[in-house]
């Protein structure tokens, strides 16, 4: 592409994109009217204040590709578009209006009529109906065209209509209660004239980008989103992908858009990027978040390349929306594979999705796929939960354990363990760490220690045990607020070292807890977790007091119970 064709700039303000015979249209992919109330009232606010100082107000960038005789394609921009058009037409109504009450009805009229054909389009001499300059996608082009730009209501009412058509007649009638409200005291048709024409056309400002075809639009799209501008990052990559499919007709369209749609329904708007993201690196060398669309891009030029993507997109997405929710039926045929997602989640870990959708097209046996959950599950115990380590390299060795797996490397358990090997905290290294570790009982810290604590409640006591089945409380050995006899040997610093480390923590029946033990001093807490079911409280026993030191050995005999239960072989 020749560079000095790539693009062309303008400061327009509406007058100036409306006039000469232009047209715009919103391509078919783009998403449907989706401005609200509030975006509706900013807009109100913004030109009453440019009224009042007479100042032009800029309204961002739009993104135009150029199409045939002053015909423009609108790939970014149609909100705003669309709902200047409409607050026209809720001017062009309120003239129509003061006619019909017998307010200078030729002079209103005329006016109306004057500007429907200079902002909103001329009438069709055949059907009389009015082209508007601007055509909206498939979705609500229809309702813009046959009632809003008739001015009217739709029929069977407001509940029949589907939500972009109802945020249009919406938008419309919140313009014409403005426009009412502000012109209805004079009752002068002249006056909105005016605001039309000098303030809503002439002190609304864009910049106008004009583009040859849709790989400029998207090469401007990187630079608008790099600057944060509008278009998130799931608008930019639908938009190119289904640029690619655009010629299709509209029905043949329809089941690309649905299928897009379920594919974002189940992993959501927000998280589509990371989702991509997990996609590629299941398959390929490292992306970057940055990368993503240079490599879309690189790799989907075609649209049977788009439909390619897609299917395996929605595949995918089944799965990513299953890792997301271990609550989910999904993982009914998968025994065993809920409670390793559910730590996974519980420990905010995402690392290890480009090894899961690798593995499940190359291992087939369920089982072998929740052995594959198992070792991600124990992996980030000990790297994320326990030994905190960096995660950037998480990224790297999971990446780089899912392509083993595409390419046939690691097409066995003991290679995908082998490959995760580097990201495996060394016994050594994990039991100083646990020795070391500290956590708040609250919120989601609160939620990993309870886990912890029942895991190692099973493993000590033999009973199959699970934070989310027991009914035991959390008990601080040291309280967290000691009252003043039995704990005047802990220092206010040696205090705020130990009452949040692991080993101050037991499991306790919440009548003993409550009652019983509180903040009374260790001999006589002792003689309540003698009575407690569970062997991280009846284990105190052996402890004739409770001191720093105490906390300490405790943890690290605790330590070495955690380093058995989260453990692999190589």
């Amino acid at each position: 592409m020749a560079r000095n064709t790539l693009l062309n700039t303008d400061t327009e303000d509406l007058k100036e994109l409306l006039s000469n015979g232009k047209s715009y249209s919103v391509p078919a992919y783009q998403r449907d009217y989706s401005w609200k109330q509030e975006h509706w009232e900013d807009l109100w606010e913004d030109l009453c204040t440019v009224e009042a100082n007479r100042e032009d107000h800029y309204m961002g960038t739009i993104v135009l590709e150029i199409g045939e005789r002053k015909q423009f394609r609108v790939i970014d921009g149609q909100q705003r578009m669309a709902t200047l058009s409409i607050l026209i037409l809720a001017c062009v109504d309120y003239l129509y209006s003061l006619a019909g009450e017998g307010v200078k009805p030729p002079e209103n009229k005329e006016r109306a009529a004057l500007l429907e054909s200079g902002y909103l389009g001329a009438k069709d001499p055949s059907s009389l109906r009015i082209t508007p300059k601007l055509k909206l996608n498939a979705n609500d082009d229809d309702f813009f065209q046959l009632n809003l730009a008739q001015r009217k209501p739709p029929q069977g009412g407001v509940r029949g209509l589907r939500d972009s058509e109802r945020l249009l007649w919406g938008c419309f009638q919140f313009f014409v209660g403005k426009v009412r409200e502000k012109f209805s005291t004079r009752k002068k048709g002249e006056e909105v004239a005016v605001f039309v024409s000098e303030i809503v056309t002439e002190r609304l400002v864009f910049i106008s980008v004009r583009v040859q075809d849709q790989l400029s639009a998207y090469t401007v799209f990187e630079t608008l989103n790099a600057r944060g501008l509008e278009l998130t990052e799931t608008d930019l990559l639908k938009n190119y992908l289904l640029s690619l499919a655009d010629r299709l007709s509209k029905s043949q369209m329809e089941p690309v858009l649905r299928q897009w749609a379920r594919i974002t329904a189940r992993v959501g708007i927000a998280s589509f990027p990371e989702f991509l993201r997990h996609h590629l690196n299941s398959q390929r060398g490292y992306v970057r978040q940055k990368q993503l669309f240079k490599t879309i891009k690189k790799d989907v030029t075609a649209l049977d390349q788009v439909f390619a993507l897609l299917d395996w997109l929605e595949k995918d997405a089944a799965w990513f929306e299953g890792l997301n929710d271990p609550a989910s039926q999904f993982w009914l045929d998968y025994q065993g594979a809920k409670e390793h997602v559910r730590v996974l989640n519980l420990f905010n870990v995402s690392q290890y999705t480009p090894l899961v959708l690798a593995a499940k097209d190359v291992f087939t046996t369920p089982q072998d796929m929740v052995e594959i959950l198992r070792y991600c599950a124990v992996v980030s115990v000990r790297f994320n939960g326990v030994s905190r380590r960096s995660t950037h390299m998480l990224e790297e060795i999971y990446n780089r354990a899912a392509v083993d797996v595409r390419q046939g490397r690691a097409s066995t358990l003991a290679a995908v363990r082998l490959a995760l090997r580097p990201i495996y905290i060394p016994d050594e290294d994990f039991e100083a760490d646990f020795a070391a570790l500290g956590l708040r009982n609250r919120s989601t810290s609160g939620k990993r220690l309870r886990y912890i604590l029942a895991r190692l409640e099973k493993q000590l006591s033999g009973v199959d045990i699970t934070d989310e089945g027991m009914t035991a409380t959390v008990e601080h050995i040291l309280p967290e607020n000691p009252g003043e006899a039995g704990w005047e040997h802990f220092t206010s610093d040696a205090h705020e070292r130990s009452y949040e480390r692991v080993g101050n923590y037991s499991l306790l029946e919440r009548g003993l807890n409550g009652q019983q033990a509180g903040n009374a001093a260790f001999a006589q807490k002792q003689a309540v977790y003698a009575k407690s079911q569970y062997r991280t409280s009846t284990d105190l026993g052996k402890f004739t007091d409770w001191t720093e030191e105490t906390i300490a050995k405790r943890q690290a005999e605790l330590a070495k119970v955690a380093k058995s239960i989260w453990s692999l072989t190589f």
